[in-house]
């Protein structure tokens, strides 16, 4: 068994994976898992013929590209101790397996120091803890968030968060424009507040005591998308608890006002945070 299984996505970023996925393949004791999410440019295809050694995923008939699901699939095939989750736009150094293993220790996930946008979604895990929380939560849609927030989920399951030398990653630039190519909304700005929205719902629902299935996740971030998106809404609210009182049904629920909108950032403004 590896001690580590990275995993990377792919859609419509074969050009980048070109670069990355050769040196993911050099570290020693590790597997490498590529996740083929209907990529229209036969990622699978081509990493089966050009680098056998890297184990794939191959999913069909999803048009919309979701980043969490994707690296869920990937990690239910890992075998390797330790998860390793980079964007297909991260690139590893010759000695990122050397710089990492005396840090891997239990009760704690890494994340590179220091963190810029571009190393956002790098994540080492132990496979066990990530399987605990039940991986990255598949309701979030398109741009943001889906990796703070599963950090988030791993602090509250009692992990430490630690850190691994960032020198040890370097990330290939591109456009917003490729970053939401398979999102139905292309603006990432207001994708993100959508996605914070949600997860700060989450929060205050898990801290009343409510847990949520991904269909109830999945509904609540319908709403808070629906009513984000809404020129004449100025709320949004999210029930939580059904009880009886006498005759009459007593619903609870949480309740968030929506200021005015907030103005995107400049057109063309690259803000960095990298996806797969």
């Amino acid at each position: 068994m590896p001690t580590l299984s990275c995993i990377t996505t792919c859609k419509s970023r074969l050009d980048q994976l070109e670069i990355s996925l050769p040196r993911l393949l050099a570290l020693a004791d590790a597997e490498v898992i590529v996740v083929d999410y209907d990529c229209p440019q036969g990622t699978a295809a081509w990493v089966r013929a050009a680098h056998p050694a890297a184990r794939v995923v191959k999913v069909e008939d999803r048009p919309d590209f979701n980043l969490a699901k994707a690296r869920n699939l990937g990690a239910a095939t890992a075998s390797g101790e330790w998860l390793v989750f980079l964007d297909v736009d991260t690139l590893v150094a010759p000695d990122f397996g050397e710089a990492i293993a005396p840090l891997l220790r239990e009760g704690a996930f890494l994340l590179s120091k220091p963190r810029p946008p571009m190393l956002w979604g790098a994540l080492i895990v132990p496979r066990a803890d990530f399987e605990a929380i039940a991986g990255y939560d598949e309701a979030f849609e398109g741009w943001g968030s889906e990796d703070e927030d599963i950090i988030e989920r791993l602090t509250a399951s009692g992990l430490r968060s630690e850190t691994f030398p960032g020198d040890v990653l370097e990330g290939l630039p591109h456009s917003d424009a490729r970053r939401t190519l398979h999102h139905e909304i292309k603006d990432h700005f207001v994708n993100n507040c959508i996605n914070y929205l949600y997860r700060q719902a989450k929060r205050d629902l898990t801290r009343h005591g409510s847990g949520l299935t991904l269909t109830e996740r999945t509904q609540i971030y319908a709403e808070v998308r629906r009513a984000v998106l809404s020129p004449a809404a100025s709320s949004v609210q999210v029930g939580f608890r059904q009880s009886k009182l006498g005759d009459r049904a007593v619903l609870a629920s949480l309740r968030y006002e929506l200021a005015a909108p907030v103005p995107s950032p400049v057109a063309g403004e690259d803000v960095g945070e990298a996806d797969g």
